[in-house]
């Protein structure tokens, strides 16, 4: 069986909304996801909390304009990240040769 990396809990799903709680994350992860989410143009509303620090849940909710189911529009946020880190590290690779 493969190991789960991040432990993630759906709280609340529905065609225009979405809330994940992420286990053993922090800000790093919460604003990265919710500033680009900010940037998609189908979101309404993204952002992200953390109820303690000691917990170390992160919630992370975002809210289409309702054009568009918002699991798809989240999995898009998701690939532009990815897309991201891949020409970083294409850069940083080239920069360290």
């Amino acid at each position: 069986m493969a190991e789960e990396l991040i432990k993630i809990n759906v709280l609340k799903r529905t065609e225009k909304e979405i809330e994940i709680e992420v286990e053993g994350e922090d800000h790093t992860l919460g604003n990265l996801v919710a500033k680009m989410a900010l940037r998609h143009p189908n979101v309404s509303i993204a952002f992200y909390t953390i109820d303690h620090p000691l917990v170390g849940k992160l919630r992370i909710r975002i809210v289409s304009d309702g054009n568009r189911e918002v699991g798809e529009v989240f999995n898009e946020v998701l690939e532009s990240i990815k897309r991201d880190v891949n020409k970083l590290m294409k850069v940083v690779q080239e920069k360290l040769k």
